[in-house]
């Protein structure tokens, strides 16, 4: 390095080095944007022609050592010495290399000030106004990305119009409703354009507008019917209007006239998977002899597998991802899974206790606990869940607070189990899950009070909280003659999930116990259709045994026994009500 910087610094060695960086430099300049960082340098051809110009022996020292960090891949060394280059000397050349830099890392800010910088340069450089309509679109600056998009369709070069759409889509409706207007006017100028085509077919769909944006992304289509991107926006828009099958007959169709094209059967697996698992497995298949070593594909293709019921199949597909190092907790979790349908138990605690931090984890340590459990294990699935607590992230333990207190409750430890929760809230006091937990342990035990405070914490934290709303109503409604005061609890939980079945329960027992008994049954019949319960059944037969529907009422408690033969809820209806259903 000492040398080299001797050399810079020779009045006699200036020029050579100016012209060799020009060189590096101008053909820079063009390369492809879409580089990964993972590559090594690219590879650089000489311009045909280089223009001369004076760069200081301060700058060249500093690009040279830019250059030389990026051979040791000390990309960090490289992107800062060219942005300091770049904002000193204002070069385009310089300018356009720390902006190729920048990309390649997904540095995004500096990758927006020295496209910003470039086109400032170079007004006219298409190149640098598509980077940076790019980048605007990463810095969710929309308005200004249209412009730039704008621009380059005067000039007829590419566009980002679909890119725009998608990222403005993921904003407020006002902005996507805006963006709508500016691509509807832009249109009428240019109304072949496919992109502002399918960026406007985009924003119709966000807009819940779908006939409009099924019409625009046709044209699109006609336009060019080899249009991947446009074909995938349209099948998504037919999924959302119900018209799965057309959606499929059009994928299935796209994926036979182009054969080659992965990402196309890909989505077109995964799309089939919701109706035709065995035409999805053939799809993943297909895939995987395209791509071998692709462990996107071969875990899709052991998920679909397993939901065929091929659970020998699947199983050796997680096994290879296991044996590869890839999706290593999602592997580990479905073999639980096969193992457990296969009864081989001591094989599927082996795997969820392998599964770690993941969407999964918490999942996978209930399925082992309640293994544990129903084997007279009660003690290991304690010290199972409490192990891991202890070793867990923040975002895992609230849930294994909450699972370790279902497991002593379930044995009839109540008090222990009270003290797991009330040592989670001090860990997590504003945790509106395990005071939703808390206050149903309560209302166990008969503690509606305390169930009460920690039903309306919550509501003080989320005052739309439905869970709460309901389960405060029906508490009240059933353990106290706080009628109204519980109706309007439940009235508000109805209002925000008028299709929930527990809350529809809950309004026909609180009708009930009102006296509306007309009203109670019309509910109560409502929540056992839309989901047959032995809870709503014990309600259910209460009032159609009180209103004289004897005979009705021990087919409904019948109905119910069937789901849940230990049903505590009916056997003490049954009892309260002195019936006997032989």
């Amino acid at each position: 390095m000492i040398t080299l910087f001797a050399q810079i610094s020779s009045p006699r060695l200036a020029k050579p080095l100016a012209i060799s960086l020009l060189v590096l430099l101008q053909s820079c300049a063009t390369a492809p944007t879409q580089e990964r960082v993972e590559q090594e340098k690219p590879a650089i051809a000489p311009p045909e022609k280089i223009a001369d110009r004076s760069i200081s022996t301060e700058t060249l020292y500093a690009l040279m050592v830019a250059e030389m960090a990026i051979d040791r891949k000390r990309y960090d060394i490289a992107l800062n010495n060219y942005v300091q280059q770049a904002l000193s000397t204002r070069d385009p050349l310089v300018t356009s290399r720390a902006t190729q830099i920048a990309r390649i890392l997904k540095a995004h800010q500096p990758a927006l000030e020295m496209a910003e910088l470039w086109v400032d340069l170079e007004p006219e450089n298409t190149d640098a106004q598509l980077i940076a309509t790019a980048e605007l679109i990463e810095a969710n600056r929309v308005e200004e990305a249209v412009a730039m998009s704008a621009k380059l369709l005067e000039s007829g070069a590419a566009t980002a119009f679909d890119a725009i759409a998608v990222k403005a889509s993921e904003g407020d409706i006002e902005q996507v409703r805006m963006l709508t207007d500016v691509y509807a006017g832009l249109l009428k100028s240019h109304p072949e354009e496919e992109q502002l085509l399918l960026g406007y077919s985009v924003l119709l769909h966000q807009d819940g507008r779908d006939e409009e944006a099924l019409k625009a992304i046709s044209n699109a289509l006609k336009l060019n019917p080899q249009n991947i991107r446009a074909a995938f926006q349209e099948t998504r828009i037919l999924q959302q209007m119900g018209k799965q099958d057309l959606a499929l007959q059009k994928l299935a169709k796209l994926v036979k006239d182009n054969p080659d094209n992965f990402s196309l059967r890909a989505r077109y697996a995964r799309v089939v998977s919701a109706t035709d698992l065995n035409e999805s497995r053939q799809q993943f298949q297909a895939l995987l002899k395209q791509a071998p070593n692709d462990p996107e594909i071969l875990f899709s293709l052991a998920i679909v597998e397993k939901e065929s019921g091929r659970l020998g199949q699947s199983e050796e597909h997680f096994k290879t991802l296991l044996a590869s190092g890839y999706y290593t907790n999602a592997a580990n979790y479905y073999l639980g899974q096969i193992y457990e349908k296969k009864n081989d138990m001591d094989a599927a605690l082996e795997h969820y206790t392998q599964v770690g931090p993941s969407q999964n984890f918490l999942s996978a340590i209930l399925r082992a606990s309640n293994l544990l459990s129903s084997s007279d294990r009660e003690i290991d699935a304690l010290t199972l869940v409490r192990e891991k607590r202890k070793t867990a992230e923040a975002q895992y333990r609230e849930g294994l607070f909450i699972l370790e207190s279902d497991i002593l409750s379930t044995a009839g430890q109540m008090s222990a189990a009270e003290l797991v929760l009330s040592d989670g809230l001090d860990a997590f006091p504003d945790s509106t899950k395990m005071l939703y937990a808390r206050a149903m342990l309560y209302t166990r035990i008969d503690y509606i009070a305390a169930a009460e405070l920690d039903l309306k914490k919550i509501l003080t934290v989320t005052p739309d909280n439905a869970a709460a709303l309901n389960a405060l109503g029906y508490t009240l409604a059933d353990r106290t003659d706080r009628l109204d005061e519980a109706y309007l609890y439940i009235k508000k939980a109805y209002e925000l999930t008028p299709e929930d079945p527990a809350v529809i329960d809950s309004m026909g027992w609180v009708e009930y116990r009102r006296g509306n008994y007309q009203e109670a049954l019309l509910r109560l019949r409502q929540a056992m259709n839309a989901m047959p319960d032995h809870e709503i059944a014990a309600h259910l037969g209460e009032v159609l045994w009180v209103t004289g529907g004897k005979e009705e009422a021990k087919q409904i408690w019948k109905q119910g026994l069937e789901l849940t033969p230990q049903s505590s809820v009916i056997h003490k209806t049954l009892h309260r009500l002195k019936v006997d259903l032989n």
